[in-house]
C-alpha cells in the first residue's frame, strides 16, 4: 500500500482485499468482465509453492492467466512489473 501511495499513481489503481489477497484493477474500473492482478497471501487458495515466496497472478478475461512466483523480498518490484506490463501504469515517484 505504501508503495502505491508513494508512486504518485494511487488515483489510477483500484484495489480491494479478499479474505486473503489483494486484488488490483486500473481506474476507472471498466464494466465487467475485466482483468485484475492478484497478490496472493501465504494462506490464499492460490498460494506460492515455496514458503517465503509471493505469488502474483494476472487474471485475464481471456482465461490466459499469467503468474510468477518469487521470494517475498521481491514482492513490491514484482507488483510494479505487473502494473506496467498489464495496465501500463508505472510509478512516477520511487
Amino acid at each position: 500500500m505504501r508503495s502505491v501511495i508513494a508512486s504518485g499513481r494511487s488515483e489510477e489503481l483500484a484495489g480491494r482485499t479478499t479474505m486473503h489477497d489483494l486484488v488490483v484493477a486500473p481506474r476507472p474500473v471498466p464494466e465487467p468482465p475485466y482483468g485484475v492482478v492478484r497478490v496472493c497471501a501465504p494462506n490464499s487458495l492460490r498460494r506460492a509453492r515455496r514458503a517465503g515466496n509471493v505469488l502474483i497472478v494476472e487474471e485475464s478475461v481471456t482465461g490466459h492467466d499469467d503468474s510468477i512466483e518469487r521470494p517475498a523480498a521481491e514482492a513490491v518490484p514484482l507488483f510494479w512489473r505487473f502494473m506496467i506490463e498489464k495496465f501500463g501504469i508505472a510509478p512516477i515517484h520511487r
